[in-house]
């Protein structure tokens, strides 16, 4: 089966982590492409890419609307000519008019996209029941959901203790630095309230709330509490995830959460906002915590209890090793896919 994976931009977030993850997997017994529209892109990321993917570049300036940009696009389809072209950015479809010779899937990523050319596609698919359910509320056919997926395998798990006094409680969240979205501003607030020195915070990742972020944590004076780690490679998260006590995961508005997942795969806690999306991968409260989204009291009463009662945490944590692995290992979710081709291309065939 020839598969061509099409997306505007490869930088860091959960699309994009998607993306490299399939296109991998399916590389092993598939012709395998990636067509990137945008000169966005992390070398860091095409790096992780097997050799055997075929990368085309359109190297488009965003937002251009560059007539060149779109024949080159159309180009590279028709050079690859793919049985199953796998779109993750609604509108794209609109600028390949052979796209009529392809099976077309779209994958929705997150909640309230613009889902222009929605209607164009052969398959729609969600990350999420939340974004399946999203999409369906916005008068649109409900998408089949195949949910992200994390390579569980690849996680360093080690069997955690309880702190003692002499020891920091030590958080990690894990994300773009887009508070808006993310509510990294929430830690540092509850961290404030909670008035307590041996509570640390890691936060890994970057973006445009960067400069904000930093301001909040002087304002607060928590400089000594706070470190921001910047992007890491997800060879280094994988490996010192499980050198912390919690994961928090404090979204504003959340599509999935990996690395709610990839907290679970580690063997540490995790605490999350109560969106559907996160509590679909805590399974509602019995894999993990959460707290009112937005609220930082809650946020801060639920620090205080994950702390006192850490022995509960660690059972917790323990189940949720299974259940992340069980739900949403990369290679199950991959399989999923595969399977989709096959029938789509299959009900083609038998017209």
């Amino acid at each position: 089966m020839r598969i061509l994976h099409l997306i505007y931009s490869l930088n860091v977030g959960g699309a994009e982590r998607m993306v490299i993850t399939l296109a991998n997997y399916q590389v092993q017994s598939n012709q395998v492409g990636l067509c990137i529209i945008n000169n966005l892109y992390a070398q860091k990321l095409l790096n992780e890419l097997d050799s055997r993917i075929q990368v085309f570049h359109i190297n488009r300036k965003k937002a251009s609307r560059n007539i060149l940009d779109v024949f080159q696009l159309n180009r590279y389809v028709f050079k690859f000519h793919p049985d199953i072209l796998h779109i993750h950015d609604s509108d794209a479809i609109l600028y390949i008019p052979i796209r009529s010779f392809y099976h077309t899937i779209l994958t929705i990523h997150a909640m309230d996209l613009p889902l222009k050319g929605y209607k164009l596609y052969n398959q729609t698919v969600a990350i999420s029941k939340a974004v399946a359910d999203n999409t369906e509320n916005r008068g649109l056919c409900r998408p089949e959901v195949i949910y992200n997926g994390i390579l569980t395998s690849a996680i360093r798990r080690t069997k955690k203790n309880i702190p003692n006094a002499e020891q920091n409680f030590r958080i990690v969240q894990v994300g773009r630095l887009e508070h808006g979205i993310k509510g990294q501003h929430l830690i540092l607030k509850a961290l404030h309230r909670l008035s307590s020195s041996r509570i640390s915070i890691d936060f890994i990742g970057d973006g445009s709330s960067y400069n904000y972020l930093k301001e909040v944590t002087r304002q607060l004076k928590l400089e000594k509490q706070v470190n921001f780690l910047g992007n890491c490679d997800i060879e280094w998260i994988y490996h010192h995830l499980c050198d912390y006590h919690l994961l928090v995961q404090p979204s504003i508005s959340e599509g999935f959460g990996l690395t709610i997942a990839e907290g679970m795969a580690a063997g540490i806690p995790v605490l999350v906002s109560d969106l559907p999306a996160p509590l679909e991968i805590i399974d509602k409260g019995k894999q993990g915590y959460y707290f009112r989204h937005n609220d930082v009291d809650d946020l801060c009463r639920m620090f205080r209890y994950i702390i006192k009662h850490y022995e509960e945490a660690l059972q917790l944590s323990d189940k949720a090793q299974t259940f992340v692995t069980v739900n949403f290992d990369s290679n199950l979710i991959a399989q999923q896919y595969i399977n989709l081709y096959n029938e789509k291309i299959k009900d083609t065939y038998s017209q």
